[in-house]
């Protein structure tokens, strides 16, 4: 049972708060009803055949095997992972197609086949190494057509079509390649790598299609074509430049530890970062970048104390987090109460722009001391 011992002592002409308590965990929430609700947005939206799933990095960091259960559910009959190690671990819950982006490392053929994984071949090597070790087991090709980070360089490309027995005898599932820049419709690479990928899908005529990330299902029709691999927006991050049409899926809450005064010219945490310009009160929360939290949203993020915004105010340390209250109802920072730092009215978005960088690396950064609830 926790135990709260709370008293208030004068001094100085101010109050301090002490408390003893012993708080439950910081708490993630992933709502799997908004990630299939997600999922639906982008099959409606999408105009080709089916919706697989990008569930690497562990779901984004928020856990593959119940993410890919529900996606299961919800008619994803095609996963896409990172590494052997995460579509290994992914196969023992979902028996539907998994694709892997890195593709066999030598040595590496005998485990695609053994767990039935379909490999991302990215260059002339392990196209070759796939054909000899694993004769007629399905494969996908990846072309590189702007993005130059992976994938069949046109080089490669060129000796496919001029020597097509390079190709003979390996079964294409899929052709795929790589938007760099979807999420800004008018980018001139955008159409450059679309023209560029309907040459390389000539090599597989018979193989299906697949250009379309998670911004590019939003955009034009012809890039579409057979299959989407959406990511970060079944997780709630904008793929759009404008209004987020996906839902919210993940919550991060911690517990108020103590609460406590300071005058005017007062500094709060390391390297006095945070000068008070005002008679201030200051909440320290249980959360900090051993739980993931970047350290550049000190002075920058907001967090919520039930309906309340309050600024993180000084330098994220590695297992707290403070606050300036001030303003506050007293009732919302009571110690032990909880204070929210991703929710509906500041998303993942908000908190990445606040900390100076993307909703991609929010989420994966996320550790594991939190407590996780799937709702």
């Amino acid at each position: 049972m926790k135990e709260v011992f709370l008293s208030r002592f004068h001094w100085h002409k101010r109050f301090i708060f002490f408390a003893i308590i012993m708080p439950g965990p910081a708490r993630l929430t992933i709502n799997l009803a908004s990630l299939a609700k997600n999922y639906r947005i982008l099959a409606e939206r999408f105009s080709g055949q089916s919706v697989a799933c990008v569930v690497k990095a562990d779901a984004y960091g928020l856990g593959a095997a119940p993410v890919a259960s529900r996606l299961r559910t919800e008619g994803c009959s095609f996963f896409f992972v990172a590494t052997l190690d995460e579509a290994i671990e992914l196969r023992g819950v979902v028996e539907t197609p998994i694709g892997v982006f890195a593709g066999p490392f030598p040595g590496e053929e005998k485990e695609y086949v053994n767990h039935r994984l379909m490999p991302v071949l990215n260059d002339l090597g392990q196209i070759t190494r796939w054909k000899n070790a694993a004769p007629g087991a399905a494969c996908i090709l990846q072309a590189d057509t702007g993005m130059h980070r992976m994938g069949i360089s046109l080089n490669e490309q060129q000796k496919l079509r001029d020597d097509p027995a390079l190709l003979e005898g390996l079964a294409v599932f899929l052709s795929m390649s790589h938007m760099a820049c979807a999420d800004t419709s008018d980018h001139p690479l955008n159409g450059q790598q679309l023209k560029q990928f309907q040459r390389f899908r000539a090599l597989t005529p018979d193989a299906r299609a697949s250009l379309a990330n998670s911004a590019t299902v939003f955009l034009d029709k012809a890039y579409h074509f057979d299959i989407a691999r959406p990511g970060c927006a079944l997780y709630g991050i904008n793929p759009t430049p404008g209004t987020n049409p996906m839902q919210p899926v993940v919550w991060l809450e911690a517990p108020v530890l103590a609460v406590r005064d300071i005058d005017a010219g007062e500094s709060v945490g390391y390297g006095a970062a945070w000068l008070a310009q005002r008679p201030s009160r200051i909440a320290t929360v249980a959360l900090g970048y051993a739980d993931g939290f970047l350290r550049s949203g000190g002075n920058n993020a907001l967090a919520y104390l039930g309906e309340n915004p309050a600024p993180v105010v000084g330098r994220i340390s590695m297992d707290l987090i403070t606050l300036d209250v001030t303003d506050l109802p007293e009732s919302a920072y009571a110690p032990g109460s909880m204070a929210s730092f991703l929710n509906e009215r500041y998303t993942v978005d908000d908190l990445a722009r606040d900390c100076g960088t993307i909703g991609y690396e929010i989420l994966t950064r996320l550790g594991r001391r939190f407590e996780r609830v799937y709702a």
